[in-house]
């Protein structure tokens, strides 16, 4: 095990290297001069602009302004928020913690609805209750996750009144109104990856229950809930398990969308404000984050493989 994992960490090096000279190039070829944006946006004094970019190290060849990047991030300094004037790393860390929040609610919640119900669809196989399930899951396909987001806040927000449509309140500072302003991001969340989860498990299920070893079982005259979860659930976990790796990432990274719409401090609404703002030392630390993120998921992804598919060895 501890081999595999510092193998992984090994392999992960070139990754990041690749992604920061990625990030690092695109984002110097967005439109604008942070200085620029830090002076007002409209500025006569040449000299003022020149001091300016100089003090952000703008001024400097790309290669240099890489290299003294790539040297603050090796000594854990992401850099000063050109906007807030905020540490990054500190930034990063706080946002984060309410993308991950929503985010990993919205898995489990996910994956509580998802599993039984691919089970369910796989052992009803070319019944109602299997079309039911199938017929949900592409309806559900079929429609953005943004578009549900807003349909949540009409409905429950603006025409029931049952849920706050804007804002948003740490569970720390006020459990009960922290909960009810996750309400909605979550469920919005969770519902695009039901479908995606469901139509894996019931896939995955469907290839298991035509196994010998599941015949035997149930010749063996063993309860049907006890073969579903004990012999079919843990085969036919391991393929949706790689997929729970994948929609975690991705949620992790593509939360900008949803916090948007729920107006919520995350990690994604931090991307899209640097954007907007030219903010390069966060932009950068944001997404070198997030790489970060995809690779510690799928290794975390790679080890667990080997509790639910018994053929899967780490060596």
């Amino acid at each position: 095990m501890f081999f595999f994992v510092l193998r992984r960490i090994v392999m992960a090096i070139p990754t990041f290297a690749i992604v920061a000279v990625i990030i690092f190039t695109l984002i110097r070829a967005l439109p604008g001069d942070p200085a620029l944006m830090m002076l007002g946006g409209n500025i006569d004094d040449e000299s003022t602009l020149e001091m300016m970019r100089r003090q952000l190290g703008l001024d400097q060849p790309l290669p240099i302004q890489f290299l003294a990047w790539l040297r603050e991030v090796f000594s854990g300094n992401l850099g000063v928020s050109i906007l807030t004037g905020q540490d990054v790393g500190a930034l990063l860390l706080d946002r984060f913690s309410v993308t991950a929040t929503v985010v990993l609610l919205a898995m489990v919640s996910a994956l509580v609805v998802a599993i039984p119900a691919g089970l369910i669809a796989a052992h009803r196989h070319n019944t109602a209750t299997d079309y039911a399930i199938v017929v949900l899951t592409i309806l559900k396909l079929s429609m953005p996750s943004f578009w549900v987001g807003l349909m949540l806040l009409v409905l429950f927000g603006a025409i029931l009144g049952w849920l706050p449509t804007v804002g948003f309140v740490s569970m720390s500072q006020d459990f009960g109104l922290g909960v009810t302003y996750l309400i909605l991001p979550v469920t919005s969340l969770a519902l695009s990856e039901i479908a995606i989860m469901t139509r894996m498990m019931r896939a995955g299920s469907l290839e298991i229950l035509s196994r010998d070893y599941v015949t035997h079982a149930r010749a063996k005259g063993l309860p049907e809930r006890r073969v579903l979860w004990r012999h079919v659930f843990p085969n036919a976990f391991a393929p949706t398990l790689t997929m729970v790796g994948i929609a975690l990432a991705g949620l992790l990274a593509g939360a900008a969308v949803t916090e948007t719409v729920f107006t919520l401090p995350g990690l994604g609404k931090l991307l899209v404000d640097s954007i907007y703002g030219r903010d390069y030392p966060v932009l950068q630390g944001a997404l070198l984050f997030i790489a970060a993120v995809y690779v510690l998921t799928n290794l975390l992804v790679d080890i667990a493989y080997s509790f639910f598919d018994p053929k899967v060895r780490l060596s």
